[in-house]
């Protein structure tokens, strides 16, 4: 009886006019199960072979998790050891944190980590040494290289990459920086060059997600959503981004997914009492939004989707999969493309 009505309810309620009511294809699954708190950051990518990669901090170090099943099962969390070694160019303090960055998936399928190494000791010459350091992988993030250091400039340390590095022509990435300028940098030479990212307003804005789609165009979500089909040599600003900071809230913890078929996917919360996931998905590259197309996952659940957390890959052509956190864990949530895409959907 139960499954009869489960199958006739939804047929019912469009007949009459109300939105129907679809079960998400799968609930939530515990990449970290215990109760966390702190710059936790969970990032994801998906490497070449298919296998999920999730980095997040632990302990003053960064830990990585992996899939090999599509974000069913996740494995144990292990330590990446070089993100804990204090750098040279860091004094020894009696306090300093690791700090995480982002995971990426280059094209030549190495995989990318970068943090900082933080010593906290203002009180000695009032300067907040905060590396910016790296480490890859050739083994989808079974194992890590040494540490290397990106910069510094000026005598200054770059500090966070809290969005993921884009990779850019001749083998070099594209870093944008928590403060200042965005920076190409060439791994094999270590030269930074600055990447000016002006808007139609004239302003150079920081801390900015920037994004390639499948058809070769930029994003860039800072304040306001800017499109670029000149390879940043201009910038439009795109009208009716549905993902918005507001005054209450920063909207840090927005994420700019590009799927292979040309559209673009933004994730987002707000706040640390945020209940849910809101997605919503354009089909034209990122130009136009609708914020009816808005979509709010697992509204019962608390996600702390202002510090980053809600960050979305795509895992195949017909999936999504959302790491995100609360102070219970890391969790992962697999959604299907075609769920976002319908309209008036609320999932539980």
């Amino acid at each position: 009886m139960m499954r009869l009505l489960s199958l006739v309810l939804p047929v019912v309620l469009m007949v009459l006019g109300f939105p129907p009511f679809i079960q998400a294809e799968e609930k939530p699954v515990s990449i970290f199960d215990q109760r966390i708190g702190g710059h936790i950051h969970p990032s994801i990518c998906r490497a070449s072979d298919g296998t999920l990669i999730v980095v997040f901090k632990g302990e003053n170090v960064l830990l990585c998790s992996r899939s090999v099943d599509q974000g069913a099962n996740w494995s144990e969390p292990r330590p990446i050891p070089t993100s804990a070694k204090r750098p040279d160019v860091i004094r020894e303090v009696r306090k300093y944190e690791v700090y995480p960055g982002t995971v990426d998936a280059l094209p030549d399928g190495r995989i990318l980590v970068t943090w900082n190494y933080i010593a906290d000791d203002k009180a000695l010459d009032g300067y907040y040494e905060r590396a910016l350091l790296y480490s890859l992988s050739e083994d989808q993030g079974r194992s890590w290289s040494e540490q290397h250091l990106i910069g510094p400039v000026d005598g200054k340390h770059l500090g966070a990459v809290r969005h993921n590095v884009l990779p850019w022509s001749k083998g070099r990435w594209l870093l944008p920086l928590r403060v200042g300028v965005p920076r190409l940098f060439d791994p094999e030479t270590g030269v930074l060059e600055r990447y000016p990212l002006v808007g139609p307003d004239g302003k150079q804005h920081e801390f900015q997600q920037i994004v390639r789609t499948a058809n070769g165009s930029l994003l860039s979500m800072g304040p306001v959503l800017l499109h670029s089909v000149d390879n940043g040599a201009h910038w439009k600003i795109v009208k009716n981004f549905p993902a918005v900071p507001d005054k209450r809230d920063n909207a840090e913890g927005r994420y700019l997914t590009t799927l292979a078929d040309g559209r673009v996917l933004v994730t987002w919360g707000r706040g640390q009492k945020n209940m849910g996931l809101s997605y919503n998905l354009s089909d034209d590259d990122g130009v136009t939004w609708d914020a009816q197309r808005t979509k709010v996952l697992l509204p019962k659940t608390a996600v702390t989707a202002r510090y980053y957390s809600a960050r979305t890959v795509q895992i195949d052509q017909q999936h999504v999969g959302t790491v995100f956190m609360n102070r219970q864990g890391v969790h992962f949530l697999k959604v299907p493309v075609s769920r976002l895409s319908q309209s008036q959907v609320t999932e539980e």
